[in-house]
């Protein structure tokens, strides 16, 4: 008899178990997503032309970044002009970059990007 009554509570248990750590509906409090961090960079370089990209040769940092938001109309000039410029950027994925000023001033996409 004891053995039975023995059996039936570690029945009751292991049935009862699984219930007893779950949160009651409702009283969960899920966070929202971490948001990805911008990495802004200040890169100091020169822009040059490869074909259709445009691409700084970083002397500070000395890396060679693809521009990945290009306006030609501005680009193409200080490719001409060959001036070492200081370029705020922020970092998309390694390398490529979107840039968001140049020698401080903001700098404008191409329209219809």
């Amino acid at each position: 008899m004891k053995r039975w009554i023995v059996i039936a509570a570690v029945l009751s248990l292991a049935l009862a178990a699984p219930g007893l750590a779950q949160t009651p509906t409702g009283a969960t409090k899920q966070s929202a997503p971490a948001s990805p961090k911008l990495i802004i960079l200040t890169i100091t370089g020169k822009i040059v032309k490869d074909g259709q990209n445009y691409i700084i040769q970083g002397q500070k940092p000395p890396e060679l970044f693809t521009i990945l938001n290009p306006n030609p109309s501005i680009l193409d000039a200080l490719v001409k002009s060959g001036k070492t410029l200081t370029i705020e950027a922020v970092s998309v994925m390694g390398d490529n970059i979107d840039i968001q000023k140049i020698d401080g001033k903001p700098y404008k996409e191409a329209e219809g990007k």
